[in-house]
Formats: structure tokens, sequence, C-alpha cells
């Protein structure tokens, strides 16, 4: 399956390369939280943005998470900021990766993160993966157009300089948007192959979920060209090969953990890395595919002990404290 409830986020075990002589981040900020509704052809989504913000911070609670970013705040009216678009896991929500988000607004970027209805934790799941895959590009577009288009943040923002983050089903949605062809029968040929046991690209083979309808041959998916870097958190990748990733031409930073049990990372993430065009900067981090996922508040953790919790000696705090330092560092250099 691709990710089922949520998905995303230095003790990181870094290239020596990747090491960076001053840190690129401003620290000049305080971090705000608004949500919007963005019409789509299926109805409406929210999309949660991070930004900004020059007044002091006032957490507040969203269900089990606390969420350091003042509701409603304005956005810092000292210039004009990158954007970043933001896209969860299947399953996932942005509140997933709060932490992340309003890390990145502390350091001067605005943070775009649209619900996945139909692959949203708290929605309804939609019946074909095949539509799961459509949709996530566009609604991503949409949320983008959508802030672009708010009075309270449109002055604020320089589009020129936009980036993308996603994570696992979100790395998907980031390389199509990038100019990345999705090839669903090479993802079909892989599930029913040598991919069969590989629990987090594929779902059952009774499910068939790879299996696309025929209306998916003549998609023309939403690209933006305007994206000039990526950051891919261990990416659903079965879809690509290096024809189809052959006009992702920009500078990617790619994450991946070193147990790669739960997604095959020969056919997600190092198959990235082998078919883009220029290598990517790779980070590997301890644990597992979820330990991209900011850490779980107790309750959660109870209760999602596989997405939640790590192995022995595996620091999530500390990870992500890099994850968080490393990420910001990388889009302020190329944005």
């Amino acid at each position: 399956m691709l990710l089922r409830i949520f998905c995303l986020i230095s003790l990181l075990i870094i290239s020596p390369n990747l090491a960076l002589s001053e840190d690129l981040r401003p620290s000049s900020f305080t971090a705000g939280f608004s949500r919007i509704s963005v019409s789509d052809e299926d109805g409406t989504f929210d999309t949660m943005i991070w930004y900004p913000s020059s007044g002091p911070e006032k957490p507040w609670r969203a269900g089990p998470f606390t969420v350091a970013a003042t509701p409603n705040a304005s956005i810092a009216s000292s210039q004009r900021f990158p954007v970043v678009l933001f896209s969860h896991g299947s399953g996932g929500t942005p509140m997933v990766h709060r932490e992340l988000a309003a890390s990145l607004a502390r350091t001067g970027l605005v943070v775009v993160a649209p619900v996945h209805v139909g692959d949203a934790a708290g929605h309804s799941r939609a019946t074909q993966q095949a539509k799961v895959l459509m949709d996530r590009p566009r609604q991503a577009s949409k949320a983008l157009a959508a802030v672009l288009a708010d009075a309270r943040f449109a002055p604020n923002i320089d589009v020129d300089r936009l980036g993308m983050v996603g994570f696992s089903a979100g790395g998907y949605t980031s390389l199509v948007l990038a100019g990345g062809r999705p090839n669903f029968d090479l993802a079909l040929a892989y599930c029913t192959g040598e991919g069969r046991g590989d629990v987090g690209s594929c779902r059952p083979a009774t499910e068939k979920a790879t299996e696309a309808p025929a209306s998916i041959g003549n998609w023309q998916p939403d690209t933006e060209p305007r994206i000039k870097a990526l950051v891919l958190m261990d990416p659903l990748a079965i879809f690509f090969d290096q024809a189809s990733l052959s006009s992702v031409r920009l500078p990617v930073m790619l994450f991946r953990p070193q147990d790669s049990s739960f997604l095959g990372a020969k056919a997600n993430a190092l198959a990235v890395a082998e078919n883009l065009p220029s290598p990517p900067e790779q980070v590997v981090a301890p644990g597992g595919h979820f330990v991209f996922i900011d850490p779980c508040p107790e309750e959660l953790a109870a209760e999602a002990p596989m997405i939640c919790k790590d192995a022995a000696g595996i620091d999530r705090a500390a990870i992500h404290a890099g994850i968080e330092r490393d990420v910001s560092d990388f889009l302020h250099r190329h944005l």
C-alpha cells in the first residue's frame, strides 16, 4: 500500500561533502499558522500554511498535536519570502509535519501544505489508487494557486523562489510536479513481480491497486515549472525510471532511512538517485521509513506504534533537529 495512516519526517549519517561551512538560515521570525479551504473538482480540501511572523508564538492544540505557531498571525511584512509546497504521505496529514513546517517558517519560508483528500487521515479513502495518484499533483497545484491569490499572503510571497518537500507518496507528488512522467506499467510490473513483498510500495495483490483505469492513458499531469529545488524523504518512486525522470533537472536533496524494510530502497530512493539527470545530495537517517514523521504525542504513539515507535537507540527528536537544519539550509541555498 502507499503508506497508510499518517506520514513525514543531526544525528544523521551524512556524507562529508554535504557539511555546510555556514548556517544559511535567517532566525529573526516566529511561526504563524493559517488554514484555507480550496475548491477542487471533487469538492473542497483544506490547505495548511506556516509562515514567518513577527509576534510571539502562541502554541495551540489540534487533536493530539501541539502546534507551535500562532494561529492567524500576520505575515511578517519586511520582505517577500520564498514558498515551499509540502506534500504529506499516503494516509497522512500536514499535522504530522507540523514541527518541520514551523521550523521552516521561522527561517523565512512560507510552507503550503494541502490535505490530500482521498489519501488523508480523517477522510474517506479513494477506492482506486490510480485516482489518488492523479489527484495529488492537481491538489498541490490548486493549493499553491489559492495561497497566491489570498490577499493576506500574496504581497509577501516570491513565487519565483519555489521549492517542494515530499515524504513517501508526497515524494511521488513532488517528482510529478517537477516534470517527472509516471509510468504505471512500470509500477504494475514491480508490484506483481519482485516487489510483491514490498508492503510500503505495493498494496496486496488482491486489491489490484496499481492497475490503472483506461482514462489514465490520456492523463496530463499537473506540473509546476517554477519549482527550483526538491527535498524528497524516502519517496515512493516505483513509477519512475531514467526516461521518466529525464526532465527533472533541478537540485534535489534525497533522504532515505538505513532500514528500508518498509519501502524498498532499490526500487524507490536508490532508483531516484541513480536515474535523476544530476546526482542528488543524499542523506541517510538512522531508523526506518517512519522516522521522517515528527515525533508523536504520547497518546498517538500508543495507538500507532508501527509509525511512532523507533528501534532502540534511535532518537527521533535529535534526528529531526538535523533534518530541520539540513532542509532549511538546502532550500535557502537554492531558492
